[in-house]
Order: structure tokens, then sequence, then C-alpha cells
């Protein structure tokens, strides 16, 4: 018997006596007890407000001699109005395209000697400048990030350029079925008069009205500190942070700021199918849903379990139209939850010859929700789900930062986040079904379906589900 053949023999003696050591040990009869009870731990936030209406909140992680800086402007593309859609994307894009005395380029290379980053954006509630800097060059770094917010210079030609890469973006989502179908959606939804009718980048026809001037009539209106926030999270005191700010922010002047619009949106009161023609489409993308829940409503943990079991990647749609029935790669339900009622949508990509069973098991998963009441078992699943992830939005500085914001937009008190395990804990299969049957509509419902129509339609007629409005690929009805 050669050697290597022997050790072969001895190796496999011992992993089959570990192996049923080890099974002899194991009672699978036994249900495994669950771990200690989880908590999760958020720092202390510490608030200061300057004389000029700044609000700063500082939290101390000092795992990393990292410090990372949020300054929010509590306006965003709510702020736009419907014709020029896109201002407010644009101009934070603009923001950190050059100030009165440096370029663009300048400011890139300043930031990277240093390896520190700056980004500016805006979503739907808010106008966002983000700085993240090592400890030792906060001083260097905030110079720099103060003169991007207070100094933008406002290039025209950087401008054009901003403004032409948009439009080639635009341009080239108005080929894509699903985008298509999603714009229609938000379109029919809230009507057009409402900000969240649109994207927050607008379309192509607002972009191309979008002037330089109406960028900085939208900054001179709702850049101010008594319009915004700074956020710091890192290797820093209240003390040290709140000596920066002032050094940097202080001087910054008030401005009366505009009050908030109020919007309505159109109440339905009928099921409405629109119908977008895509020739010999080999799929249909469909979107359903309804107005749902603001942000700060306190059916927040609720709904969110409620999505969790109804449209996550594991939910209830997935299972049914893509694990049972393979009408898709997937399907999915999202609320949007802003300043104001965002919108419920549940939306998938099908099968062409599908698409009237797959608007059918829509329904079913969505009247299933509201009138019977969930398993306890699936119950615990998901929210278990939706517990366990939230260490995971509180890993770095940057993460912790981004979650604050929420406190500053939508009015949350400061132990918000610190009660969000017992407040999801405390929901019930009762509290469930209450919100689905408060935020969920069968009988309202907006339906948008882009497909080859003339293998659609007639199916889809048939369902009776609601009137059939044929648009074009903007939305317009026919």
């Amino acid at each position: 018997m050669n050697k290597i053949y022997l050790k072969s023999v001895v190796c496999f003696l011992l992993i089959f006596i570990f192996i049923g050591s080890t099974s002899a040990q194991l009672d699978r009869s036994v249900e495994p007890q669950s771990g200690p009870s989880f908590k999760m731990s958020i720092p202390k936030i510490e608030r200061v407000t300057l004389d000029n209406g700044l609000r700063i909140l500082v939290v101390e992680h000092r795992e990393l001699p990292v410090v990372q800086i949020q300054l929010v402007v509590r306006s965003g593309a709510d702020a736009d109005i419907p014709e020029k859609a896109g201002v407010a994307s644009l101009t934070a894009d603009m923001i950190d395209e050059g100030t009165k005395t440096k370029t663009s380029l300048q400011i890139a290379d300043e930031l990277d000697f240093i390896g520190a980053s700056a980004a500016t954006s805006a979503n739907y509630d808010a106008s966002i400048g983000s700085l993240l800097t090592l400890k030792e060059h906060l001083s260097k770094a905030m110079t720099i990030f103060s003169d991007i917010i207070l100094n933008p210079n406002f290039s025209e030609n950087e401008f054009d350029r901003l403004k032409s890469e948009l439009l080639t973006d635009l341009l080239s989502q108005k080929v894509r079925p699903d985008i298509i179908a999603s714009n229609i959606f938000n379109a029919k939804v809230f009507g057009s008069q409402h900000p969240y009718s649109q994207s927050v980048d607008g379309s192509e026809e607002t972009v191309k009205d979008i002037n330089l001037n109406d960028l900085k009539e939208y900054y001179n209106k709702f850049y101010a500190p008594n319009n915004a926030s700074v956020i710091i999270v890192g290797d820093i005191t209240k003390t040290e942070a709140v000596a920066v700010v002032k050094q940097f922010f202080g001087n910054w002047k008030k401005k009366k700021i505009p009050p908030p619009k109020l919007f309505n949106p159109p109440i339905s009161t009928e099921n409405k199918i629109y119908l977008v023609n895509k020739d010999k489409a080999p799929q249909s993308q469909i979107r359903i849903g309804n107005i749902g829940i603001e942000r700060r409503s306190p059916d927040f943990y609720a709904v969110n379990i409620l999505n969790q079991i109804l449209g996550a990647s594991n939910g209830r749609l997935f299972l049914n139209l893509r694990e049972a029935k393979g009408y898709t790669y997937g399907a999915y339900a999202n609320f949007a939850m802003r300043k104001s009622a965002g919108p419920f949508v549940a939306y998938a990509g099908v099968k062409t010859e599908v698409t009237d069973s797959a608007l059918i098991e829509f329904l079913k998963e969505i009247n299933r929700i509201r009138d019977e009441l969930v398993t306890d078992s699936e119950f615990e699943l998901y929210k278990t789900a939706v517990i366990q992830r939230l260490p995971r939005i509180f890993e770095t500085p940057a993460q912790i930062a981004g979650q604050l914001m929420a406190l500053e937009l939508f009015n949350l008190p400061d132990d918000f986040f610190s009660t969000l395990v017992e407040n999801y804990k405390a929901i019930t299969p009762i509290d469930i079904q209450s919100a689905a049957q408060k935020y969920l509509h069968p009988q309202n419902l907006t339906v948008v379906v882009v497909g080859d129509e003339k293998n659609i339609r007639e199916k889809i007629e048939k369902l009776g589900f609601g009137k059939i409005i044929l648009c074009d690929e903007t939305g317009n009805e026919l």
C-alpha cells in the first residue's frame, strides 16, 4: 500500500468519525432556540442651531478617523414647477461644477490631494451636499466644500454640457418599455400639476425649456441656512463640529423661503387601464397601484412589513407570478414614502401571452392581503427579516448621516431610530390587514400596460377590470 493511498484512507476515516460524532450530538427533533433578543443601539444625537437658522446634528462615531458631512436643503424636486421639472436636480448637479474662484477640475484636484470626496444631488424632498474627509484634513475639506455650496459659478458652458447629457439620457429612456410604463403610471396617478407626476430629472420636454436663470433662481430661493441642516457623523466632538460649521457657514445669510406648495392629486373612483402599444413586444410591462402613504405616517412600520410580505424578492407577488406561474423573471411592489403621500406600485415585465393572467394574479394578491389575515408563521418570517436588516443601515458614517436626514426632512423625533426595533416588534397581523385595507384600493387602481396591443387588448377587455384608454408613449390619450 503506497503512502498516498494510506493517507487518503486515514483522512476518510477521520472525517467519517468526526461526522458521526457530530451527528450523534444533534437531536434534530428538538427545535433550535432563538438567540438573545435583538436590540439596536443608535449613537446619541447632539443638536445646535446657529443664529442664521442653520441646524446642526452631530453623532460621534469613532471607529475610523473620518468625518462625514451632509448639508441638507429642505427643498427638492417638490419645489419644481411642472413645466420645468428637473430644475432642482440640474441645480444640484451644477453646484459642484465650479465656484467663483475655482473650476470643477481644480476642485476635484484639491479634494483628491487630501483624499476627500464631495458630491451634490437632489431628490423629491431635498437637495443634498455630501463631504467625506479624513479628520486631519477637515478644515481644508470644509474650505472647499463651503466654497462649493456658497459660491457656485453657474457657468454657461458647464450648464450646456450637463443639460445636453441629461437630454441624451432622457431621450434614450423613451424607447425603454419599463421606463415608459413607470413614467405614465406616475403621471396618471398624480395628475399633471403634482411634482410626483414626473421624475426628479424631469422629461425631455421640460428640460428643453430650462435655462441657466431657472437654476440661479432656484438656488437663490431655496439654498439658505434657515432652510438647511448640517449632519456631521464621525471622529469628532460636538464642540469641534459646531466650531467648524460656524467657521464656514456662520456668515451664510438668512432668506425668506417660499412656503411649501400644497398639492391635490386627482381622486380616482374607478379602475383605469392605460394601454401603450409596442408592436411585436415579447413582454408586457405592467404597473398597477394607487397613491400610498407619506413618510411621517404612524403606519410606517406596518406598511413596511406589509410591503415585505407582498412585494419583496421573496414576497407573495414574486412567489406567485415567477415561482408558481412562470409569467416573469420577477414581480415586486413598493411604497415610496415622501413628504407627501407617494405612490404604491406593483410591477413586472411578463410574457405577452399571459398579460391578462398576470393582471388577474396581481389583483388576487392585492385583494388577498386585504381580505385575509396573514398567518402567524408568514408574518413572523417577514417581520424578522425587516428587523434583522436594520443594523446594516447604520454601519458607516455615511449610512448614519443618510438615515438622520429623515429626522430633518420628515420632522421625526430624535428617538425614532432608537425605537425602531420595538415599534416593529409591536406590529401584529391585524395591523398588516388594517394597513392593506387603508392603503391598497382594488376598486380605484391605475393600471399601465406597455405591450403588443393586438395580442393583449382583447384579452384584457374580457377581464372587465376597468376602462381601457389607449395612450402614446408619452401618456397622451389617443
